[in-house]
């Protein structure tokens, strides 16, 4: 049977779009939709799931209808095969208060969910900073790529997961049925759990074999792959229950106590310990969050759905949050746990500024999503082009001036040891800024075109394959600048083709578009150029200095830009940039 004849009448077509999802659900879901770990994919488009496969539409960026091609949230609540109460959507919408929140709820919550996020990737820069200034090199790069590998399992499962709890779980509380709410989130935190001791742990064990590792990190790395899993997928858990308080909280508390744990470890030299700590944190998290012993058992139907959706969810995650971790991992295999601290140092400073755009997306997304749901062509067309000028505006400017300071950043920050990340720092932050500048473009086709999760995946795997092409004939020669290079080719092929994508089939006027994000980065390239060239006290003053120029000129030349995304992030009304 086609996707049309599975629709109920009345439903849209294949080339049109649902109705919107209840706003709080999309509010919630939108803030979440990397799933776990806002900060594991280093700025890349969160891809989510794809429930299209199945005949719904995509939901990673803020739709949490249920599939089968049925709009459950705003009406349908039969989608999991005709009984309203078997997967425990039977309420109706309007009765429910989380359906109808003041826009000043949604914007607390967006905040929380800003905050948690930003407390995490706090937490994990500091903790990187603690190990290679009190540790060394060799530390920092183990270390880190324990970290990287234990994300990098997460994808098989755990992070995919998250996201179908931010998804299936949101759906029913916000349509105020708490009961449900619980069955489903105890069964994905359970599913995790037991799927946890196999795939990241066994795949952690081969990975560390692989790389060498002595026994104690080995275990090391299997504890930390575990518990990241489990608090990466009760971390999304917790975000569909709309308990972003508790996230945020707790997120607090987790990064706290890794980084008194991890000064204690390092005070008293045992640094055959390193990984504790942040193993403690998750695992803290991981027991205040997990959800309460529910009565009812989620029905076969929706059980299914649940693992289509989280199986093809890890296929499109390994290819693009993967792709980062599989830099730190083909760093230290090509260069050893040294040149790996390098690298580690300078992906370190290199990722945290990729969060603006997640919490970006929680003003930029949900009007999109509303547009698709209506149906209403002509405001996609004017969101998803507002969207990506004002990401280019905003990042453009922003990663052009940490490129031209990198490597006064470098020496500030991890001093002379590790001078060698000076040439690695800027090839990261130029990948990180088109992967953050294209996830507007990625949610456009993920919320508005019924391929669109499939065509975001395809571009992900098509980078992942140019990098794992590409890091054999660079790294030997380069080193960790050659691994840079190759991530920068796999995560600029998906990145650039998400915006070429969007570009053609909403048929938008970007030709100024990219001659300023072309011009701008080349600008950034010449006077980090010039600046680098200053050697000494005047080199930090020439680097200021060209950094202050370009981010003034930048401004000036993007202040309309600027100052919409400004006033959308107040919470006043700016009109999208029409083409």
């Amino acid at each position: 049977m086609s996707r049309d004849d599975a629709r109920p009448p009345g439903s849209p077509g294949p080339g049109d779009d649902e109705p919107a999802p209840d706003d709080d659900a999309a509010a919630s879901a939108g803030e979440t939709a990397s799933g776990g770990d806002p900060t594991a994919a280093g700025g890349e488009a969160a891809s989510g799931g794809d429930p299209t496969a199945s005949g719904g539409k995509p939901t990673a960026t803020g739709d949490p209808t249920a599939s089968g091609g049925k709009p459950t949230a705003t009406g349908d609540p039969t989608a999991s095969g005709g009984d309203p109460t078997a997967s425990g959507i039977g309420r109706d919408p309007a009765r429910s208060p989380e359906a109808s929140a003041p826009t000043g709820s949604l914007r607390s919550r967006a905040a929380l969910s800003t905050y948690a996020t930003a407390v995490q990737g706090l937490g994990r820069l500091l903790y990187s900073v603690l190990i290679g200034n009190l540790g060394s090199r060799e530390l920092l790069g183990q270390t880190n790529t324990s970290l990287s590998l234990s994300v990098l399992t997460s994808q098989l499962w755990a992070a995919p997961a998250a996201t179908a709890g931010t998804r299936f779980v949101a759906l029913r509380a916000t349509l105020g049925d708490p009961e449900g709410a619980a069955t489903v989130a105890r069964h994905i935190a359970n599913r995790t759990a037991l799927l946890g001791l196999v795939l990241p742990t066994s795949v952690a064990l081969a990975g560390s074999l692989w790389l060498g590792f002595g026994t104690a990190q080995t275990i090391g790395t299997v504890l930390l792959a575990y518990a990241y899993s489990m608090y990466s997928t009760l971390r999304g858990v917790q975000y569909g229950r709309l308990r972003f308080r508790h996230v945020a909280v707790w997120d607090t508390v987790a990064a706290a106590t890794a980084l008194v744990a991890v000064v204690v470890v390092l005070a008293l030299d045992v640094t055959v310990l390193a990984l504790l700590p942040i193993t403690l944190g998750y695992a803290l998290f991981a027991v205040a969050s997990w959800p309460a012993r529910a009565a009812g058992r989620v029905d076969p139907a929706v059980r299914r759905e649940i693992d289509h959706f989280v199986l093809f969810g890890a296929v499109s995650g390994l290819a693009s949050g993967g792709l980062l971790q599989l830099s730190q991992l083909a760093a230290h295999s090509y260069a050893g746990p040294a040149e790996a601290g390098d690298y580690a140092a300078a992906l370190t400073l290199a990722t945290p500024a990729s969060m603006l755009s997640i919490a970006l997306s929680t003003v930029l997304v949900p009007p999109l999503v509303a547009a698709a749901g209506r149906g209403d062509r002509a405001a996609v067309h004017s969101h998803s082009d507002a969207i990506a000028r004002r990401l280019t505006a905003i990042f453009v400017g922003l990663f052009g001036v940490l490129v031209i300071v990198s490597p006064l950043a470098i020496a500030v920050v991890w001093g002379e040891e590790y001078r060698a990340a000076a040439a690695i720092l800027p090839v990261l932050l130029v990948a990180v800024m088109l992967t953050s500048i294209a996830l507007g473009a990625a949610t456009t086709l993920q919320s508005t075109r019924a391929r669109g999760p499939r065509a975001v995946a395809y571009l992900n795997v098509a980078g992942l394959v140019a990098s794992l092409a590409v890091w054999p004939v660079l790294a030997p020669r380069l080193g960790t600048t050659g691994v840079a290079l190759g991530y920068l080719v796999g995560a600029g092929l998906a990145s650039l083709g998400a915006l070429g994508t969007v570009w053609r089939v909403e048929r938008h006027r970007w030709v100024d578009l990219a001659a300023r994000l072309v011009g701008g980065t080349a600008l950034v390239l010449v006077l980090a150029g010039l600046a680098r060239g200053v050697e000494g006290p005047a080199g930090a003053v020439a680097q200021l200095g060209a950094a202050a120029a370009f981010g003034l000129v930048w401004l000036a030349l993007n202040r309309r830009e600027v100052a919409a995304l400004w006033a959308t992030v107040r919470g006043r009304s700016a009109p999208p940039a029409t083409t």
